[in-house]
C-alpha cells in the first residue's frame, strides 16, 4: 500500500510540475513584463526622490521627468526582455517608441494627479505616494503596452485574394 501511495505521489507532482511549465510558457510575457514593470517602478521612484529631495522643484516637474526617464528605460526593457514573441516588425523603432510614449502620457495625468493629492493634500511621504502611484499606474500601463509591440491579427484583413470570414 505504501509503495503504491508513493507512486501516485510521484505521479502527481510529475503532472504538477507539467502544469506549471505550461502556465510559465503560457503566461511568459506577462511574468516578464511584472519584472519589468518593477524594474521601471523602482527607475521612476528612484529618479523621483532623487529629484524631489535634491532638486527641490514642484512635484509635477519632478514627476514628469522621472516619467520620462523611466518609460524610455520601460521601452527599450519590453522591446527586448518582454514582447519577444509575435513582436511587430512592420513598424520601426522610432514609431513604436512614439506610440508608446504617446499611450504612456495618457497615464502621467492620473500619475501626476495622484502625486499631488498624495503629498501636497494628505501629506504622506514621497516614497509611499510613489509605490502607490506606480501600482495603479502600472496596471493601466500594462494594458497599453500590449498593443504597441504585438502583432495585430486584423479578421477582415484580406488573404491571398480572398476575404476571411
Amino acid at each position: 500500500m505504501g509503495k503504491q501511495r508513493r507512486r501516485q505521489q510521484a505521479i502527481d507532482r510529475a503532472q504538477l510540475r507539467s502544469l506549471g511549465k505550461k502556465l510559465v510558457a503560457q503566461h511568459r510575457s506577462f511574468y516578464s513584463y511584472v519584472v519589468g514593470g518593477f524594474l521601471a517602478a523602482l527607475v521612476n521612484t528612484a529618479a523621483f526622490v532623487i529629484l524631489h529631495d535634491w532638486v527641490h522643484s514642484a512635484i509635477v516637474i519632478d514627476n514628469t521627468v522621472a516619467f520620462i526617464i523611466s518609460n524610455i528605460f520601460s521601452f527599450f526593457v519590453n522591446k527586448k526582455f518582454v514582447f519577444k514573441e509575435n513582436l511587430d516588425q512592420r513598424h520601426g523603432i522610432v514609431y513604436q517608441l512614439g506610440v508608446f510614449m504617446l499611450y504612456r502620457l495618457l497615464s502621467l495625468i492620473p500619475d501626476n494627479f495622484i502625486m499631488v493629492v498624495g503629498m501636497s493634500w494628505l501629506h504622506w511621504p514621497s516614497v509611499i505616494v510613489k509605490i502607490i502611484d506606480q501600482c495603479l499606474v502600472g496596471i493601466f500601463n500594462h494594458l497599453t503596452t500590449k498593443s504597441v509591440f504585438q502583432k495585430h491579427n486584423h479578421p477582415h484583413r484580406i488573404d491571398s485574394g480572398r476575404r476571411k470570414k
